[in-house]
């Protein structure tokens, strides 16, 4: 008689069982449920990530490889474009750059963010060295026509030229590695060279 109970008993167990595990599969998603932010703590976040230098912190790693920097230097790098006294008048109107110290890769070139006002256009000039510029924020058009946005590192070498127009709904901010430029027209020039550039 016990042998004939055993198979109807496990049936049982192995139901109570399933019956346990999937109220602890309900009480599990229900305490897993994500939890809505206060309207405070979402708006302190949101403005954290606004401003530099998590702004910036999917180029972190780009950024020390352009500016041939640890990662922790180029977020300290970036931290400064929070100071807003730290942003400097760069020559040109609707141009301000924040001059960085390089690593040794880029001694002698001009390594720096800068920030395009909306709707500027960058005079025409040749590259006399390498320029790797990567696009942090906003977008320019290249005067080939070509649009480069948020993310893309563009490089010129030595020889090729052009001008770009920032696009008119918003600055453009890059970090940028120059090895030298001369500018087409000659009261450029003269300005560079005023300026040491």
């Amino acid at each position: 008689m016990s042998e004939s109970r055993q198979p109807h008993d496990a049936n049982e167990e192995a139901l109570e069982q399933a019956k346990l595990v999937a109220e602890l599969d309900e009480t599990m998603a229900a305490l897993l449920q994500p939890l809505a932010p206060s309207k405070l703590l979402l708006s302190q976040l949101l403005s954290s990530i606004e401003r530099p230098p998590l702004r910036y912190a999917p180029f972190y790693a780009r950024i020390a490889d352009l500016f041939d920097l640890s990662e922790e230097q180029a977020i300290a790098q970036c931290a400064r474009l929070a100071e807003p006294n730290v942003w400097s008048f760069a020559g040109l109107p609707g141009i301000k750059n924040v001059m960085v110290q390089g690593g040794p890769r880029v001694r002698g070139a001009e390594v720096m963010f800068a920030r395009f006002a909306p709707g500027m256009r960058f005079p025409r000039h040749e590259h006399t060295g390498q320029e790797r510029v990567l696009v942090m924020e906003g977008s320019y058009v290249d005067s080939d026509g070509l649009e480069h946005g948020t993310g893309e590192l563009r490089v010129w070498e030595p020889g090729t030229s052009h001008g770009f127009r920032i696009s008119s709904d918003e600055p453009c901010i890059v970090a940028a590695v120059v090895h030298g430029r001369t500018f087409e027209a000659w009261p450029l020039r003269l300005l560079a060279r005023l300026l040491g550039r």
